[in-house]
Parts: C-alpha cells; structure tokens; sequence
C-alpha cells in the first residue's frame, strides 16, 4: 500500500490505494505544542541517531575559516554528494581567497558551474577581497556575515556552528518540513517569519553540543525525514511525531 499525506491548514489529505481503488480520506490533524520534557527527548535521541548515522565529508573535518565558508556557499540547495567533489578540486586549485583571487576567472568558472553556481563567482571573489582586507579573517558574526551580499542567516548560522564553533540554529526548508511534520502545522517551504519554527528550533538546538545537534538535524533530514518517502519507521522520534501517527494508523 502506498501512502501520502498532503497537508492544507489543519487538514490532512491521506491518499493510499486499496486494492485496485484509490482512496482520499479526510482527517483533521491536530497540532502540539511539545513540553519541554518532550523537547528533551527529542533532542536527545537525534543526537544519539546522529551519533550513530553520522556522514563523512571533507569538510566536516576541515578546520580553515575560508575553506569551510566556501563549501557552506556550495552546500546552499545542492546535495552534499555532489559536492564532494567539486570542493576537493577547489581545496587543491585555490587554498586560499588570494589564490582565488590571482586566479583566472574563466578556469574557476567551469569548476563551480559543475554545481550550477558559475553565477556565484562573483560572490566568491567579493567574499575572498573581505577576507584578504581582514588577514584571511572572515567575520564571526551573524549581523556581519548576513551584511555580505548572497550570505543568508542560513548559510551564516551553519558556517558559524559547525565550523567556528559560534552556537547557532539552522533553519531551512528540511527543517521546516521536519518540525511540521512532527508537530502538525502547516509547511509551506519558506520558513522566514515562521516564529513557531523559529522558537521551536531554538529550544531543541542545545547550548554545548550544538555542531553535534546540527550535524545530526542535516543528516537526519536528508536521510530520514527526506521530502519523498520519509523513513518513518526508522524515526528516532516517531513516537511523537503527528505524520507518524496519521501515516500509520491506516
């Protein structure tokens, strides 16, 4: 039998086929607002599933300011296995923003257009002149990352927590989706003015182990509670989570 829910408001379209018919049902979801008990929970057994499931990429180890910036901008709606890749070539080619600055801009073009960003190398070399102005510094911080043209609170947050060691909350797309789907309200792709993801995000993201955490959210979303065909029943978390509950009480 093959499932789908699509979420209107508070109303959930439960779509499946039932033998040779195709059925549409009707429920009312009912949204919660989880305790902080519940919060600890949560957190708690991402953190061990992220433990356990953790992914390896070549910059989740790298530790140099400029390097980690520039895959964060790669990393912005483009999947991280085609990545790898492309940021290996560039850690070689240009180490440093004064190699991508002396370098000739139609040989860096073809390397970054690999992940449809050739139209961010422009964005690429004003970052790298910031950087070179600042002795190879970038800022460390939100207000002054998010004053950089094409850096986005997301892009911001995660360079920052996972690389500058800065606590941060990372709230994107995968996230929204994730804490709709757990809580039962409305997703709707875009989460900016959202306050309930905000506050909900913020209260789930841990004061010490917050690169852990977030490590573990962006594995989790991927891999898990993916946009297509959610891994339910390999949630750590499904025994409070709303989809869960109307997905597989049919």
């Amino acid at each position: 039998m093959v499932v789908t829910l699509v979420y209107s408001k508070h109303t959930c379209f439960i779509n499946f086929n039932q033998g040779d018919h195709f059925v549409r049902e009707k429920r009312i979801v009912v949204t919660k607002k989880l305790t902080e008990d519940q919060v600890r929970n949560v957190r708690r057994r991402l953190l061990s599933w992220g433990r356990k499931n953790y992914q390896e990429y070549p910059w989740r180890t790298d530790t140099d300011a400029w390097l980690t910036f520039v895959a964060e901008l790669f990393l912005q709606r483009t999947k991280a296995s085609q990545v790898k890749g492309v940021y290996e070539e560039f850690k070689n080619r240009y180490p440093t923003p004064v190699d991508l600055l002396y370098a000739d801009p139609n040989e860096v073009y073809p390397l970054i257009q690999k992940l449809g960003l050739g139209f961010r190398l422009g964005l690429l070399r004003d970052i790298a002149v910031v950087a070179v102005k600042q002795n190879g510094v970038l800022p460390e911080d939100m207000d002054e990352l998010t004053a950089l043209k094409g850096v986005g609170t997301y892009t911001a947050a995660a360079w920052l927590s996972l690389h500058r060691s800065k606590r941060a909350v990372l709230i994107d797309s995968n996230v929204f989706r994730w804490l709709s789907r757990m809580t039962g309200n409305r997703y709707n792709r875009d989460p900016r003015g959202v306050s309930w993801v905000k506050n909900l995000a913020e209260r789930l993201t841990p004061q010490r182990v917050f690169r852990e955490y977030n490590y573990a959210v962006l594995d989790f979303t991927m891999s898990i509670c993916s946009p297509r065909n959610p891994q339910c029943r390999q949630c750590p978390n499904r025994t409070d989570c709303s989809y869960f509950t109307e997905s597989c009480s049919l």
